[in-house]
């Protein structure tokens, strides 16, 4: 596709607000609009309105988020339908707005975000000059020293893939990363600068990744999902993936003989399947022919790092499978702001040869408390409000949603300590629960984009759902904006 000439609006931000022609994932906005998304404008006392004229306002819960506007170069991308993974800061750029946290009042903004990819190396030293753009044209930055200032990080092992000089300037930056791991783990150590971490607890925010692959393009049959069929979950553990990290699928221990090898997963793969591989009732492989079916027949799954962030321990969670951690040093999906323990099972590293008799030792009411959980968890870690539902949820407690809590407890309670969230706040403790809001609004169930062509027995399918899948984050606004008018009518949760 040559983006430069096809102008189709959804290869850019929120397709351009309908206010902007859209070239080479560049809104071109019409005279009076102006802003990555055509989002601006001025009124007539010059102050920039958000999506003027059509009764935008804000989230009566907040946060409230300043956007930086930046230079296309920083942000833009070209073709969004050729990108490997979902880009991290354009879903969450689009949420911020449907969602009605983004202001135009610096000044009085709870939280900054900033929105650049930060994944390679090439982004990462245009951390450096974007900064000092920000800190040259907004006095924002430099009155908070980057406090409260948010960048999105999808990077394999997150903030530790960043130069230095990097980490060095943003070091009271909040990031958004996939990567947890907040101490110094011996298998990691080519990562770590100077021994410091990769996720500082209290600052930064580790966010699930965008469901969009292999695993999890079959979410639609979870079990979780009213009306689907159940299997029997006859096995007690599944794990199936590469175990040394070298992409051959017979490379097992005690083969994984090369250096990269030996500290691939931090160790936790090898040890799983040196202990667990033939056990009876655990089904430990390198592949799999069906992901789908083994997710939803184990009782319990493992939650593995790769050569970085992983992603099993979230899909586990969609179909209903009990995840298992076992990684030191590692913290999960919002953790430590949301305790794992709740629905999961956690082991130290040293204990995995023991990990047999921990799962098999859980009866069959402690695994159907297990599971009940689960269903809560799944809504967490998954971006339905961009990417549509799984289990016919209305996206009030999806991944963005989530965000926006832990940033409104940061608020709320700036001197308590993440983990003590939970028991501290009642909303807070509810929302984790997925207790609707009180009063209760009754939000209508999300369409979903994970339903095939051959899927004939579901029927609450995405308009153009095959496109917005290759899209990577959904329809523009999100999910959640599928049937409105425009972009201040999405469905909220305030």
């Amino acid at each position: 596709v040559n983006t430069c000439n096809d102008g189709e609006p959804t290869l850019c931000l929120n397709a351009c607000n309908s206010r902007g022609d859209c070239k080479g994932g560049f809104c071109h906005c019409q005279p009076g609009y102006f802003g990555t998304d055509c989002s601006l404008s001025y009124d007539d006392a010059g102050s920039i309105q958000i999506l003027a004229g059509l009764n935008y306002r804000p989230n009566r819960r907040g946060p409230s988020v300043y956007i930086y506007e930046l230079p296309p170069e920083y942000h833009v991308k070209r073709n969004i339908h050729s990108m490997d993974r979902p880009p991290l800061h354009l879903a969450l750029h689009e949420r911020i707005l449907s969602g009605g946290h983004r202001t135009t009042d610096g000044h009085n903004a709870d939280y900054y975000f900033i929105p650049i990819a930060s994944r390679d190396m090439k982004k990462a030293f245009m951390l450096l000059p974007v900064i000092q753009y920000i800190k040259a044209t907004w006095p924002f930055w430099n009155v908070t020293g980057g406090k409260r200032h948010i960048i999105p990080m999808d990077g394999d092992v997150g903030t530790c893939e960043l130069p230095l000089a990097v980490r060095q300037a943003t070091q009271e930056v909040t990031w958004l990363q996939f990567w947890g791991m907040f101490d110094f783990h011996p298998s990691w150590n080519h990562i770590f600068h100077n021994r410091i971490p990769c996720f500082v607890t209290g600052r930064d925010i580790v966010v699930p990744f965008m469901a969009m692959s292999s695993h999890d393009r079959f979410v639609i049959e979870t079990p979780l999902r009213p009306g689907n069929p159940r299997r029997n979950r006859t096995l007690t553990f599944f794990f199936s993936g590469g175990v040394c990290g070298s992409g051959r699928y017979n490379a097992v221990p005690p083969n994984c003989t090369y250096y990269k090898q030996q500290r691939y997963s931090g160790g936790v793969r090898q040890a799983i399947y040196q202990n667990f591989h033939g056990r009876p009732g655990w089904r430990v492989v390198t592949k799999t022919d069906d992901y789908a079916r083994d997710y939803q027949s184990a009782k319990f799954c493992l939650a593995a790092p790769g050569g970085g962030w992983g992603k099993r321990g979230i899909v586990a969670t969609m179909y209903g499978c009990i995840p298992v951690i076992a990684t030191d040093f590692l913290y999960e999906a919002f953790e430590p702001e949301l305790d794992w323990a709740h629905w999961g099972v956690r082991v130290p590293q040293r204990d995995i040869p023991k990990l047999g008799q921990v799962l098999e030792g859980y009866s069959s009411s402690q695994v159907a408390e297990l599971q009940e959980r689960v269903r809560c968890a799944a809504q967490h870690f998954h971006w339905s409000g961009n990417m549509g539902g799984i289990m016919q949820e209305t996206g009030e407690f999806d991944a963005f949603n989530t965000i926006m809590a832990i940033l409104r407890m940061r608020k709320k309670y700036p001197k308590l300590r993440p983990q003590d969230y939970y028991i501290t706040d009642a909303e807070f403790r509810d929302y984790v629960d997925c207790k609707p809001s009180k009063p209760p609004v009754a939000h209508p169930p999300l369409c979903s984009m994970y339903i095939g062509p051959l899927m004939i027995r579901f029927n609450d399918t995405c308009p153009q759902a095959k496109y917005y899948f290759r899209r990577k984050m959904g329809p523009p606004g999100g999910a959640l904006c599928v049937g409105a008018k425009d972009l201040a009518s999405c469905t909220r949760f305030e």
